[in-house]
Formats: structure tokens, sequence, C-alpha cells
């Protein structure tokens, strides 16, 4: 009988366990008005609409904090150097030496050339002294020997000729020497800072430039700065000289507003492929831009920041929806939002006043950079699941929403090591970028959080 009734209760348990089960099913996902077959409608989060995220128009270059004087020394090619007296983050101060030649076979030549210059002069002096006795016996000669004489004289004067052209020669080759001994130590020409020096026994075998200077040493002059950025072929032609920017700290929410005073287009960055199109196999380069900056309190030499195109200042900014995402009704406005079920709701929004430029309106309440919403075609409706638009596969991302250096753009894929696909998601290139939606390297000192794009 005991037996009997334990099965009964357990039996008890089971059936209100799975009505338990049942009602949570219904409330999460059911409740809505949706069932099972409600259908999927596809959405994009607010900063990527708004063009505040990576498929938007705005961008982010990368930028490094640099002197704007950097002094690039390289030794003579027919020259070894014998020893280096720096190291990259050496202080230096002008006239420090910084490094040395070896000037051992230069002391032997140059001593050589000084034996060959002592026996040019005695045989000129030789020379010479025959000449006079010469002239003088043509003064008292005989008719019968005038001729003989002539010939002598004009021979040791063409001898005396060639021996003066190969002393001047000499010469100038001993001073040059000389010279050069006297210079075996090569100082700094200026104050600053060594930024790099090339290892001499570790030579490129490619012959391409590797984003370090191709001097063998450059130093960082002074203490004016600069922002350096780096800008591919595609869009270089959209930056100007005297357009104004904002630098962006990576660690914190500084901004430093600046202007562009410099777009290097005479020398290529790289001359290696950074980026390559899969359709026609081309490679795309970099063109350096410099930015000055109005204030530099808070920076540092070497300094890694993001330079972004829109120089509005962060408070004056509000992300502008496209029209083509609202839905009017009684003078309100809708969007069709997902909720937190990863449902689609009707969602009321408050918006400013529309911009005919632009046609978008900037949202005041109701939505943040976050959220995502769906096109309101007539395929939408409450309660569908939503799912995330791939962005990332060239074929199904339109053509107006590419995106340039360094992310995806008509079939270009970025192939630098900054750029690769790793684990699902893109890094940040040298180039420019969207905002935060991609994960950034750790090693930058930035990592991907829930920053809205304003810099946070």
């Amino acid at each position: 009988m005991k037996k009997k009734r334990k099965g009964w209760i357990w039996l008890i348990v089971i059936v209100l366990l799975l009505g338990l089960g049942g009602g949570a099913f219904y409330y999460f996902y059911l409740r809505d008005g949706a069932d099972a077959n409600a259908g999927t409608a596809y959405v994009q989060s607010v900063a990527d609409v708004t063009g505040m995220g990576n498929v938007g128009q705005n961008a982010l270059y990368r930028g490094i904090v640099e002197a704007k004087d950097v002094i690039e020394i390289n030794p003579q090619s027919d020259m070894r150097i014998l020893k280096c007296y720096v190291e990259t983050g050496s202080k230096v101060r002008e006239g420090d030496p910084l490094f040395a030649y070896d000037v051992e076979d230069l002391k032997l030549q140059h001593a050589q050339l000084l034996i060959d210059i002592t026996g040019l002069e005695n045989g000129l002096r030789t020379n010479n002294e025959e000449l006079e006795q010469l002239n003088k016996k043509l003064e008292r000669a005989k008719e019968s020997q005038v001729y003989e004489l002539k010939l002598s004289i004009q021979t040791i004067e063409l001898d005396i000729k060639k021996a003066e052209y190969d002393l001047k020669d000499k010469q100038q080759k001993a001073e040059d020497m000389q010279a050069l001994i006297d210079a075996s130590v090569v100082s700094s020409p200026v104050t600053g800072t060594v930024r790099s020096v090339r290892d001499e026994s570790q030579s490129n075998p490619f012959g391409y430039y590797d984003g370090q200077s191709t001097a063998y040493i450059s130093i960082v002059a002074g203490t004016d700065y600069c922002v350096k950025g780096t800008v591919s072929e595609q869009t270089v032609r959209t930056l100007y000289e005297g357009m104004p920017v904002l630098v962006r700290s990576r660690v914190d929410e500084s901004t430093y507003p600046g202007t562009i005073y410099k777009i290097n287009t005479d020398n290529t960055e790289s001359s290696q492929p950074t980026y390559y199109d899969m359709g026609a196999g081309d490679s795309s380069s970099k063109y350096a831009f410099y930015v000055e900056l109005a204030s530099i309190e808070g920076l540092m030499i070497g300094q890694h920041v993001f330079i972004d195109l829109d120089a509005t200042p962060d408070e004056d900014r509000a992300p502008m929806l496209p029209a083509a995402f609202v839905m009017q009704e009684d003078g309100r406005f809708y969007v069709w939002a997902v909720n937190e079920k990863n449902r689609i709701e009707r969602r009321e929004i408050q918006l400013g006043a529309y911009d005919e430029a632009t046609e978008s309106y900037p949202i005041v309440s109701g939505l943040s950079l976050k959220d995502r919403i769906a096109f309101p075609d007539d395929t939408v409706h409450a309660g569908m699941i939503a799912a995330e638009t791939n962005y990332l596969d060239p074929d199904a991302m339109p053509s107006d929403f590419g995106i340039d250096n360094g992310m995806i753009d008509n079939g270009m894929i970025d192939m630098t090591d900054n750029g690769m696909i790793d684990g699902g998601m893109i890094d940040m290139p040298d180039d420019g970028m969207g905002f935060d939606s991609f994960d950034l390297p750790e090693e930058d000192g930035f990592s991907d959080d829930d920053s809205t794009g304003f810099g946070g």
C-alpha cells in the first residue's frame, strides 16, 4: 500500500514539473502573441544603422603620437659600422655620439695615398728641373740639335701635366679620406629621443617595408607633437589638408581637436600588399597623413590613438536614425525593436527635427546604440524572432555599406596581422575602421567593451 502511495506522489510531482515547464515556455516565448512558427526578422544594431557602428560611413583611423620633426640618419653605403652607442629609447643631446665607422682600412689607404703624393711631388720637382736645363740648352743649341731638344721638352711637359693631374686627384682623395677618418664618429644633430635603430644583422630578405623606419637611426626631435595616421589609396582622396578631425585616446575618454596639415601621397607606407582583392588580385597601398593638435596636454610620444574624421564634439553629437526605419502614426514615432526576449516589438520612440539633407531624425530617447531594430517592411510583425544580419558576408552586404580601410569593401579583405579574422571577430587594422563593434588587440591597451562608439 505504501509503495503505491509513493508511486502516485512521484507521478503528481512529474505532472507538476511538466506543467511548470510549459507555463514557463508560454510566458517567455508565446506570451507576446507569437508561437513557435512566428518567423524570423533580420535586425541591425542602432549603432550600425546610424553610422556609429562597423557599417557606418564614419571611420576611425589608427594613429601614433610623434614629434613633428623626425631625423633619419643613414651611414654611408661604402662604410662599415664598427660600433653603435645608442639603442631605441635612448635620450640624446646635440653632439652626442651615435655610432662609429670602422676606419682601419681607410687609414691604410690614406697612408698609401700620402706616399703616392710624395712620390708625385718628387717626380714633378725632378721633371721641372730637367725642363729648366733643357730650355737653357735650347738657347745655346746648334741648329742640328734644336729638333731633338724641342721633342724632349715636349715629352717632359706632357709628363709634368700628367703628374700634376695625378697629384691633384690623389690630394683630393686624401682630403676626402681624412675627412671620413676625422668624422668616423657620427654625432646626433639634434636633442631628442632615439625612436629606432635598425639591426644590421637582421636584413629583410624580401626587401619590403615592414612598418618601421628604413633609416639606420631615427631620432624624434623636440617636443612639438603631431599624430601620424595611415589611409588606403581607395580613400586617401577623401582627406584634405586643413580638414578638421578629432583625435581620441584609446585608454580613456580624452579627445583632442586637430587639423590635417600634411598628406604624403608621394611615398607609400608599404610596398608589401596590404589588402587583397579576391576577384582581381590587386594590392592596395597606404599613405601617411599628419594631424596638428591644438593641445598636447596628456599625450606622450609613441602613444597610440584614434583619428576620428568627424570633428564634432561628443556632447554635440546625436545618432541620426534614417527615416526609412521610422513608422509614424498620429504624430508619434515607432520602430520595430528587439525586446529582452529576442522578440520583435513595436516601440514608441522620441525623435528630433527631420534633417532633409540626410533624410534622418536625431534620436532623443527610446533607443540606445546597443538596441537592435528591423527594417519595417510588410513581412515584419510583433513576436517575430530576431536574427542578426551577417555583414561579414560580402555577398550579403550592400555595396553602399561597404567598409573601407581594412574591413570588407566589395570583396576586399585586410591581409595584415591586425586585420585577420580571429574567432569570428575582426581586429582593428592600422587604417580606417568602424566603431567598437569589432574586437581590438589587447596589446594595444584597448579592448572591445560596451562602448557606444562615442569614444568611451
